[in-house]
């Protein structure tokens, strides 16, 4: 499934340390997109996982109070522009 996140960064500095931190991304969890604001006081991002929870559960001890989180699955049929699936059952 595709999941997008909204980050509402509180610390750019540390957020961006916290992010590098996510990375090797396990197998099952892939980000097709990084979008951050030209102040980075925020962020989207587009992800494709089994799980919102499995996405969750692996990037919220990673970024930690760096920023706060907002996701959703994103609803596929009318979504415009999304990335081919590259992972099998996600």
């Amino acid at each position: 499934m595709f999941i997008a996140i909204q980050h509402d960064i509180h610390d750019p500095a540390r957020f961006q340390q916290c992010a590098e931190r996510v990375f090797p991304l396990p197998e099952e969890l892939l980000v097709h997109q990084f979008l951050p604001a030209d102040d980075l006081s925020q962020a989207v991002c587009l992800y494709e996982a089994p799980s919102l929870a499995r996405l969750r559960d692996y990037l919220e001890p990673v970024l930690g109070d760096a920023s706060t989180q907002r996701y959703f699955a994103v609803a596929e049929e009318p979504a415009i522009g999304l990335p081919a699936r590259q992972l099998a059952g996600a």
